[in-house]
């Protein structure tokens, strides 16, 4: 199916809210460890992950290393030579089309995002109580390689509670309002300050459409054409008309099962003035 108005709306709000926490907050960290086999196979692909996930891949953030090629042995290896097919940043791995033997050992640079970001349906009782998470390794502890099925946090999940069409103005025009909830995982209370707090200043400002398709190929990953936050984030688009804030949102049971989570919900009004019913 041909992509519609809330698929639109919400890709370009998750994409803006990571640009936002990543740049404001300089919400990152450069890096550099070995990449090691997963011995999970996709397709004749091989994975290699790095013990860190998710990578930053916005080329506009300024100061991060945004991986775009790795080392075999310390000998340079770009994107479509050796059989490096891809790098995913969204999972921490890079893409073989041929298994890499013997002794030989790869390695890169990247920068790890302070907070993971997804787009999610699930429920609020799905991410916090039905999932295992796993604490992101620290920087200064010995990395291991994280395997592809594994979720860590710090970590924010985004997703869309309701959405209703309410008449504008005359010539069918009406404003399109989206509820939208980040629901956030944090692993200090000082972090989950300083991310609610980024979130809670895109109050009154807009979020720009992304009308393009993101250059990351069919496993999501990066094959030589860089993704430029501000470059492509140019399109008309909604406008955030208010943010409210709900910090250790009251789950006595979750907190006993988890106590170094602390978590908060980020609740989001959209508003899009638009004409619903041409196409």
């Amino acid at each position: 199916m041909k992509a519609q108005y809330e698929n639109q709306a919400m890709s370009s709000f998750m994409l803006y809210i990571d640009h936002e926490i990543t740049a404001r907050g300089q919400a990152y960290t450069n890096f550099s460890s070995f990449l090691n086999e997963t011995n999970q196979t996709v397709n004749g692909v091989f994975n290699y992950s790095a013990p860190y996930r998710q990578m930053v891949s916005d080329v506009s953030i300024s100061g991060a290393n945004v991986m775009t090629g790795l080392y075999l042995d310390g000998d340079a290896l770009n994107v479509g030579t050796s059989g490096l097919n891809s790098i995913n940043y969204t999972k921490g791995m890079a893409h073989f089309t041929s298994q890499i033997t013997g002794q030989n050992r790869i390695s890169g640079d990247y920068s790890i995002k302070d907070y993971s970001v997804f787009l999610t349906n699930n429920s609020e009782a799905d991410i916090l109580f039905e999932t295992k998470y796993n604490m992101r390794p620290k920087i200064n502890e010995t990395p291991k390689p994280l395997p592809p099925d594994v979720r860590t946090y710090p970590s924010i999940f985004v997703k869309p509670n309701s959405s209703r069409n309410v008449p504008y103005a005359y010539g069918g025009i009406d404003n399109t309002i989206l509820d939208v909830r980040c629901v956030v995982l944090a692993d200090s209370s000082y972090s989950l300050d300083a991310v609610c707090s980024i979130m809670r200043d895109t109050n009154k400002t807009t979020v720009p459409f992304i009308h393009d398709n993101l250059p990351f190929n069919s496993l999501g990953g990066y094959t030589g054409v860089a993704y430029n936050y501000t470059g492509i984030a140019t399109g008309t688009g909604v406008w955030i008309d208010s943010v409210e804030i709900s910090q250790n949102v009251g789950l006595k049971e979750y907190n006993e099962l988890s106590p170094d989570i602390y978590s908060a919900f980020a609740d989001f009004k959209i508003y899009g003035v638009r004409k619903p019913r041409e196409y």
